[in-house]
């Protein structure tokens, strides 16, 4: 398998790790510190993948405590803080994420980062993951005129490393992902690890997988 050419973008959250942890975390501080119920781990999984912002609407709106647009701000401030304390707590990657890498590498791919988390909490994560220097471009939600499933998103990170969009594959484990891909017009590859809230079956990926063991021959078959 050559690669030589190819970049493969990969989403942060529920991808590559398992931050749920602690971004849940984070929320259910300040929805504990807000006298809100707090969320069950599992219950609020698949509240992530549409960034900071909305996970917070969303939970406090679910929660039956919709925020009033003043409350925002604040409160997503708040959050994040708690957060970047704990970035990486309880995250951890998931299993063989490292070793598909190394063979993908080895094959001649560059990688980059394409995530609706804040960049700079994507940057800070990577590095205490000791990540940082596997990516040669990371793109948040907020250093990039539209994020995803806007095709500029991806296109801001591939960008950054000169590469052409026409050698593009795009891995992430949500709907929000795989429409990127689609209007991006490359390929999609999702995991089933993660935290979409709709099933992927119904998406009709051009690839779906349980684990990073199938991304390297998922990979061979959709260049």
């Amino acid at each position: 398998m050559d690669l030589s050419g190819y970049i493969i973008a990969f989403d942060l959250d529920g991808t590559l790790v398992d931050s749920a942890p602690d971004i849940i975390g984070a929320l259910n501080k300040v929805l504990h510190e807000q006298g809100v119920q707090p969320y069950h781990l599992d219950d609020a999984r698949p509240l992530i993948g549409r960034g900071a912002m909305e996970l917070l609407r969303r939970a406090f709106a679910l929660a039956g405590a919709p925020l009033a647009p003043e409350q925002e701000k604040p409160l997503l401030d708040l959050m994040l803080k708690h957060y970047e304390r704990n970035i990486n707590e309880l995250t951890r990657p998931y299993p063989g994420m490292e070793a598909a890498l190394d063979t993908l590498a080895a094959a001649g791919a560059r990688f980059c980062v394409c995530t609706n988390k804040h960049n700079y909490l994507a940057v800070e994560l990577l590095s205490r993951m000791g990540l940082s220097g596997r990516f040669g471009a990371v793109r948040g939600a907020d250093v990039v005129p539209n994020k995803k499933p806007s095709p500029d998103h991806l296109i801001a990170a591939v960008s950054a490393m000169e590469g052409d969009m026409k050698r593009v594959i795009m891995v992430g484990d949500s709907e929000t992902d795989h429409l990127t891909a689609r209007n991006a017009h490359v390929p999609s590859v999702l995991f089933t690890h993660g935290y979409s809230e709709r099933p992927l079956g119904e998406l009709y990926p051009d690839a779906l997988l349980d684990g990073f063991d199938q991304l390297s021959d998922a990979v061979a078959k959709l260049i």
